[in-house]
């Protein structure tokens, strides 16, 4: 009796088992959610790699004028911007196109990009939406004419002014300088102009240790950014003995002896149905990332560097910064390309499809200061130009690192700070200039 009251109720469970799993097959409904979560890369998960857009285009300078002489404003950087955003409005446009009725301020703040920007990335910047331009930004000034009025040059010599409605008392802050830091005004070829320092700071000369050894090892951390959970990547060789990473139709190619890759694909890659500033960031947060947490802190950041089309192919390019100056890598035939600079990463894209993305995969482990370098002052830099015949085709010239890579007793880079001028839309080391070719 007993044991056929068992069964009963063995079998009531069973059947109730069963009911319930039925219901649970029938209104089951897969979550959109964590499927998204599965198919992004394990860099998307870490957020200390992540970087909003608004965070990488960066005033490289931001020099107070009152017309005679120049100084750098106590307020560097992005952060400027963002106080004006923060503090102001942008109210109606008062002035446009004809420089010769722009009145001439008293005293202004002047912010100057390494490269000309959009309108949309301004707006980032100032959390506003009130700035058109269909030119790229050349300069933007801050100036003190019957209130506060923000400038805006073109590269085409355009300029629109908006006044700013807000808190004048901020003003003060805005245009304090600092009389310790003087800044000369250089001419450039075709009447554009730039400021560096009268007085060159002392740099140091640094030293680190590129750790590819920390775990994941770099063709895991390629594998994880741009084929997760993908069973058919193979793992090859190149006919140039480089790793290859492929499942048939996108290709990543490692150069160990560089710690740096490219990635290529022809499959769709994007939701929208054009590529822009804010699409090739998104692009590289959720593809591996900018630099770990280490790096970061040894002081490495990147910036918006340019954008360049040659026919229908666009690159965006992003630059290394070591505290504050921009590092220019050894430049040549390097993952495919002719003439790739280890200091950057380069993301091709056509109008509606991202193509390649390229990049170092460098991790500063350990950092020594090796020695303080004084660079020759402007006016020295100047002259021994001038003695090579080359001053009328400077384009550009700014402080920074030049980055070399070095793997025969161990795996280090070094950077040593130096002036670059730009000539032909290049680059070069002050040393070397006249050189070249």
């Amino acid at each position: 009796m007993i044991k056929q009251r068992l069964k009963s109720i063995a079998l009531i469970l069973l059947v109730s088992g069963s009911i319930v799993q039925t219901a649970m097959l029938w209104t089951y409904h897969p979550s959109s959610e964590s499927i998204e979560q599965e198919q992004v890369s394990f860099n998307e998960i870490d957020a200390s790699k992540t970087v909003e857009g608004n965070q990488l285009v960066n005033p490289e300078l931001v020099v107070y004028s009152n017309g005679e002489k120049a100084y750098q404003t106590q307020i560097i950087g992005r952060t400027i911007l963002n106080r004006i955003g923060a503090s102001f409005d942008i109210g109606v446009l008062v002035l446009t196109d004809k420089a010769s009725n722009i009145p001439v301020s008293k005293r202004n703040v002047e912010m100057i990009f390494p490269t000309p920007i959009s309108a949309q990335m301004l707006e980032e910047l100032l959390g506003e939406k009130q700035i058109a331009m269909s030119e790229p930004i050349k300069r933007l000034y801050l100036l003190d004419y019957d209130g506060p009025i923000l400038r805006l040059e073109s590269t085409n010599g355009r300029f629109k002014d908006f006044k700013l409605i807000g808190d004048d008392s901020v003003l003060k802050r805005l245009f304090a300088y600092d009389k310790k830091k003087p800044m000369t005004k250089v001419e450039l070829k075709g009447g554009d102009y730039t400021y560096v320092p009268s007085i060159a700071p002392k740099l140091e000369e640094v030293f680190v240790y590129d750790d590819i050894s920390e775990n994941p090892k770099p063709l895991s951390r390629i594998e994880s950014a741009f084929f997760t959970e993908n069973s058919n990547v193979q793992q090859i060789k190149s006919r140039d003995d480089l790793d290859v990473l492929t499942d048939g139709v996108s290709v990543s190619t490692y150069d160990r002896d560089y710690n740096a890759f490219r990635f290529n694909t022809l499959s769709p890659n994007t939701q929208t149905s054009s590529v822009d500033y804010s699409t090739v960031v998104s692009y590289i947060n959720i593809h591996g990332g900018w630099l770990d947490p280490v790096t970061q802190r040894s002081g490495f950041r990147y910036y918006f560097d340019q954008m360049s089309k040659v026919g229908e192919e666009q690159t965006a390019t992003f630059r290394l910064y070591l505290n504050r100056y921009p590092v220019f890598g050894e430049a040549g035939p390097l993952l495919e390309q002719p003439d790739f600079d280890l200091a950057t990463i380069k993301v091709t894209f056509e109008e509606n499809q991202i193509r390649a993305l390229s990049r170092s995969m460098l991790r500063a482990d350990r950092k020594l200061l090796l020695r303080e370098t004084t660079l020759p002052s402007i006016e020295e830099v100047e002259q021994q130009l001038e003695a090579k015949g080359l001053r009328n085709e400077m384009t550009g010239i700014r402080m920074g690192y030049e980055m070399t890579y070095e793997i025969d007793t161990s795996r280090y880079a070094l950077f040593k700070p130096t002036w670059f001028m730009k000539r032909s839309g290049k680059w070069i080391p002050f040393e070397t200039v006249g050189k070249e070719g």
